[in-house]
């Protein structure tokens, strides 16, 4: 587990979150996908590619997460030999 967050506002994730930003300080050796999840069920992909220090992100779909709802970002379960100092923001919006 990367990042465990719970959502204090009702937010929307556009599909392959545009806006998004994901970055390294050091780019991946081979292809590494982080798995993004709401309340423990996958909703999308932050991906590095091979010798890439900038992320490309994925979702099937929009997906709206409530106050409680809790945003995890799980690392590959085999950490790639080169990649570090991960960093992102997702971008989504605040629903009313």
């Amino acid at each position: 587990m990367l990042l465990r967050v719970p959502v204090a506002r009702r937010t929307r994730f556009e599909a392959d979150l545009p806006g998004s930003q994901g970055a390294a300080g050091t780019a991946a050796t081979a292809q590494a996908d982080f798995d993004l999840q709401r309340n423990g069920t996958s909703f999308g992909t932050m991906r590095f590619a091979a010798s890439a220090a900038t992320a490309r992100f994925f979702a099937a779909s929009e997906i709206v997460l409530d106050p409680g709802d809790v945003l995890s970002v799980v690392a590959p379960a085999s950490p790639d030999a080169t990649l570090a100092d991960v960093g992102f923001p997702l971008a989504g919006a605040l629903v009313l």
